[in-house]
């Protein structure tokens, strides 16, 4: 394994020159995921109490100053969410079985019936051979499905060899990890009904989190053994080869000479630079990497709960985090006194220049 070099690693006091706002109240669960906008400075936000919140973040001076415009509701925990590349539409994956789509402009909604386990994953993708915006869904019945929402049934279906865990897209690339520890990678630009190449997946342990970075050349993955992983989509290009590191993580209060582990709950490339990662953890803390220079651009101190997802806008300039109880300690510390909330950090500078 490549060492990392923790030694570049900016210092927490470095990020509190940032401005970090909450967002007003809203969902009354864990959130299980974040996406911003590609074209505006909103933000969606999918609860395990059934609904898609959509907020509009283009002030963010204070908390009164962001607002929530729209809500998908669902019934059913929302596990994902998406927007359109033109930014009109919002979906969320649900436990439901269901994909659930609301126009922004109209405040319409409508459901596909997608699957029959519950949708892990949802995305816009971008299909050239498809004449209009399509869906594709990831879900625990083994399949990654396409949707055309002018059609009721699927205009194509991926069968995979085990359950969707985690699932990202961007340009020809969709990653897919599945539940039999492999990540399924596939060509959109090519063969959206084949996997082009499967890969094992450099983790040890569960798959909890994927993202692509912007143009679909690479991906990078979190596990529930606080390592993650980040590869390029060429298999000929080497230049993160072998490429995976150990974060949230720390020294044992408990056992001497132990360590703790955390699950990595969310990993997210920066659409404004394709070597900025961010993962965040149950340990209740996020980090910024370089993957090009195996570097730690910024590291920031504890939020008092577990971040359970997180997600860049599209300039680079903001981080939103959700924290919240993420089970990985069982029902019995799901408690009142976890606090689940919102929050962005806004970027000081560049975290590239």
């Amino acid at each position: 394994m490549n060492k990392w070099k923790s030694t570049t690693a900016t210092s927490a006091a470095k990020g509190q020159q940032d401005k970090e706002v909450e967002f007003p109240k809203g969902p009354e669960d864990t959130i299980s995921a974040l996406r911003w906008s590609p074209v505006s400075n909103h933000l969606a936000a999918a609860s395990w109490d059934g609904r898609v919140y959509i907020y509009d973040a283009t002030n963010t001076t204070s908390t009164d100053s962001i607002k929530g415009v729209a809500a998908i509701t669902i019934g059913a925990p929302a596990l994902d969410c998406d927007f359109s590349k033109d930014g009109t539409l919002a979906i969320g994956a649900a436990a439901d079985k269901k994909i659930h789509v609301m126009d922004l402009n109209s405040s319409q909604t409508m459901t596909i019936e997608a699957h029959s386990a519950p949708v892990r994953a949802v995305r816009f993708v971008n299909v050239p051979s498809a004449n209009g915006p399509i869906i594709a869904s990831g879900s625990w019945d083994k399949t990654v499905r396409y949707w055309d929402m002018r059609q009721p049934q699927p205009i194509g279906t991926l069968q995979l060899p085990e359950r969707v865990y985690a699932m990202d897209a961007d340009g020809p690339l969709l990653a897919a990890a599945t539940a039999d520890n492999q990540l399924q990678l596939v060509n959109l630009h090519g063969n959206p009904l084949q996997v082009s190449r499967s890969v094992k997946s450099p983790l040890n342990h569960q798959t909890a989190s994927v993202s692509v970075c912007p143009g679909g050349t690479r991906w990078a993955i979190g596990g529930i053994d606080g390592r993650a992983a980040a590869q390029v989509a060429d298999e000929k290009d080497k230049s993160l080869d072998s490429l995976q590191f150990k974060c949230h993580r720390e020294p044992s209060t408990s056992k001497k000479n132990h360590t703790d582990v955390y699950a990595v709950n969310a990993v997210c490339f920066s659409p404004a630079h394709k070597d900025v990662l961010a993962t965040a953890g149950s340990d209740g803390t996020y980090s910024i990497w370089d993957v090009r220079t195996r570097s730690r651009l910024r590291s920031f101190p504890k939020v008092g709960a577990p971040v359970t997802a997180a997600s860049f806008a599209r300039d680079g300039m903001a981080l939103a985090y959700a924290t919240g109880y993420d089970w990985a300690k069982g029902y019995q510390h799901n408690t009142a006194g976890v606090e689940r909330k919102i929050v962005v950090r806004c970027f000081d500078d560049a975290l590239k220049k």
